[in-house]
């Protein structure tokens, strides 16, 4: 079926656990673009190659969903009012929240920064060190499966070294995790 350029996201990528192969069932990393219709193909563009259809991943539904407790006895209208709903665990999203240097930190002229990605977009948000850790802990009250930190040195002169330090190590995040654009989204900040 053929797509006007208009209709097709391209150069999207994914680094796993989001689709699968639709042809093997496997999970699926690297790029892909999506048409129109919200199916998503393997490949950068249409032209890339044999281009396999996408599949979105399912976790099974009993992952997330603890039994009841035994004890516990609900009625139908209870049911039906979503009194279940109390004893799902319920997971936050990374929130921005950028670490700041303290004076010490300033003195020393480094300190650690902390970021993370959405894994199925090129977003990039600066979080905090418990955001951090819950990430990359995989805790059950974060959407660790959503989101892919890192963390980095930063050094604080207002010097072309420091400069060069933090965007080096900036583009190395870029180019090992592939988060095309990252340098990009500090406008030069660095």
């Amino acid at each position: 079926m053929y797509f006007p350029k208009s209709q097709i996201k391209s150069n999207l990528y994914t680094n796993g656990g989001e689709y699968v192969l639709s042809t093997t069932k496997e999970d699926y990393k690297g790029y892909y673009y999506e048409v129109s219709t919200g199916q998503r193909f393997t490949g950068k563009t249409p032209q890339d190659g044999a281009n396999i259809f996408l599949i979105k991943f399912q976790e099974p539904p009993t992952q997330y969903l603890p039994p009841p407790p035994t004890d516990l006895i609900l009625t139908q209208d209870e049911l039906s009012e979503g009194f279940y709903n109390l004893y799902l665990p319920s997971r936050s999203l990374p929130q921005p929240n950028p670490t700041l240097p303290t004076d010490q930190d300033i003195k020393l002229g480094v300190y650690t920064r902390y970021f993370c990605k959405k894994n199925n977009e090129l977003k990039y948000m600066e979080i905090d060190k418990t955001t951090f850790q819950k990430l990359n802990s995989k805790s059950n009250d974060i959407a660790w499966d959503l989101y892919t930190p890192v963390s980095t040195l930063w050094y604080t002169n207002k010097d072309a070294n420091s400069y060069k330090a933090n965007k080096g190590l900036i583009s190395l995040i870029e180019k090992n995790q592939k988060w095309y654009g990252f340098t990009q989204w500090f406008k030069d900040k660095f």
